[in-house]
């Protein structure tokens, strides 16, 4: 290739930059292909910290001694469960308004995305341009559980006590709390917002909704082997201490039965 020829030419960055934000963080658009108000960036970095907030209340009810680790868990993932019942039954309520996006003509003819006209930070049009929605009620219900599942399990995996317990230091405690929810985060959004456009990836061919379930399920398996292992552990401690009472008493007797025989 010729040295004068740019690896990424002005339309082919312009797409990049719109894409990659997208495709890394699971979703969210951070970069339009033109103007828009900024609510609808606001609204959209909200609905990605929700997870965050709804699993920061029942960790720190953990870390003030209120709830057991159990009920901070299963805490967090019911408030999760509830948010995404209300934002997947906000889209289907505007879906089902009479109000039509109404679409811009693009001046470009090489425009990769239609631009949409947005008249109110709650209107319909903006909910419908935010959450698509699902194509099927059963989706809509089992993501929406599923969502929670994994906020549930996330919280319980990312408590702050067990992380400083695994690694013994602050730093360490602090980077995975916070890239840990980073990756709950964008597994959430993926599932109960909206996914993100993948380049090789026909979603008018999903008919199923396979690929919002890709990124929730590795988490799901990453956490569910760490907490199988440490409730074997947990187990193993209790098996321990129900027999060291019955060790104790037998080596108790043992000096006793010794003088018998002399």
């Amino acid at each position: 290739m010729s040295p004068d020829v740019p690896l990424l030419n002005d339309y082919k960055q312009d797409f990049f930059l719109k894409r990659f934000p997208q495709t890394v963080l699971g979703g969210p658009r951070l970069k339009l292909g033109y103007c828009a108000p900024p609510y609808i960036y606001i609204n959209q970095i909200i609905l990605f910290l929700m997870p965050w907030v709804l699993g920061g209340i029942g960790t720190l009810l953990y870390q003030l001694g209120t709830l057991e680790d159990y009920y901070t868990a299963a805490l967090s993932g019911g408030l999760m469960l509830f948010t995404a019942f209300v934002i997947q039954f906000t889209s289907l309520h505007a879906r089902n308004k009479s109000v039509t996006v109404e679409r811009m003509l693009p001046t470009d003819i090489l425009a990769q995305e239609d631009e949409h006209e947005f008249t109110s930070c709650a209107g319909a049009e903006t909910i419908k341009f935010l959450i698509p929605g699902k194509k099927s009620i059963a989706n809509t219900v089992f993501h929406s559980v599923f969502a929670g599942l994994i906020c549930g399990l996330g919280t319980w995996y990312l408590l702050p006590n067990r992380i400083t317990l695994l690694y013994g230091s602050a730093g360490g405690t602090v980077l995975l709390f916070v890239f840990g929810w980073m990756t709950l985060c964008i597994g959430e959004y993926s599932l109960i917002v909206n996914t993100a456009t993948e380049t090789a990836t026909f979603q008018t061919q999903d008919t199923y909704e396979i690929t919002p379930l890709m990124r929730p399920l590795y988490i799901f398996f990453f956490v569910s082997v760490d907490l199988a292992h440490r409730l074997q552990l947990s187990l193993s401690q209790e098996e321990s201490s129900h027999q060291n009472p019955t060790v104790m008493a037998l080596r108790s007797q043992t000096p006793s039965l010794q003088n018998r025989e002399k």
